[in-house]
């Protein structure tokens, strides 16, 4: 039990141990298997936006309502899983969680920011791959060259909007 002083304020408790950054390996694999669980979330909701509107794949406005939607459920899903200490299924597993530069939980606004900016580091280097040249594919990589070379490991996302991985102690 913690004890209070004689003039009845509490202590200030020791600060937490700062917890390490978490490796490019566990980044890689959160990635990878994100992939595999987003799979069943974009089949989900596409097959219900496709359900609603008979939406099957047409060029026109409907396909950029389509991408929209798809954009949005995404975002949901990440603002939601990386805001207020929750963690995606992946995290969980590879025992990383996101927080602010003081090692506090990240809130919706850093987790919006950096959903955005790990969607610009995916949306470029397509967008190039399909309108200029097949080869700029190998662009994507570049939002993680960071981790290799900063201290606290973050990509140009967490650098962007203010956050960082760190792998929990097991």
């Amino acid at each position: 039990m913690i004890s209070t002083s004689r003039l009845g304020t509490p202590p200030v408790p020791a600060p937490a141990p700062a917890l390490p950054a978490a490796d490019p390996w566990r980044r890689f694999m959160c990635v990878a298997y994100e992939g595999v669980i987003l799979f069943g979330v974009v089949f989900f909701f596409a097959y219900a936006f496709s359900a609603l509107t008979q939406y099957k794949g047409q060029s026109g406005m409907l396909r950029n309502v389509f991408q929209a939607f798809m954009f949005c459920v995404l975002g949901m899903y990440f603002v939601w899983f990386w805001s207020k200490g929750r963690r995606t299924l992946p995290m969980k597993t590879m025992g990383v969680t996101l927080v602010d530069q003081a090692g506090a939980p990240a809130g919706r606004g850093r987790a919006l920011v950096r959903y955005l900016a790990a969607s610009a580091g995916w949306a470029l280097p397509l967008a190039l791959a399909a309108w200029v040249h097949p080869g700029t594919i190998v662009l994507v990589v570049l939002p993680f060259v960071p981790t290799f070379f900063d201290a606290q490991r973050r990509a140009l996302y967490d650098i962007v909007s203010g956050t960082r991985l760190v792998a929990e102690p097991r």
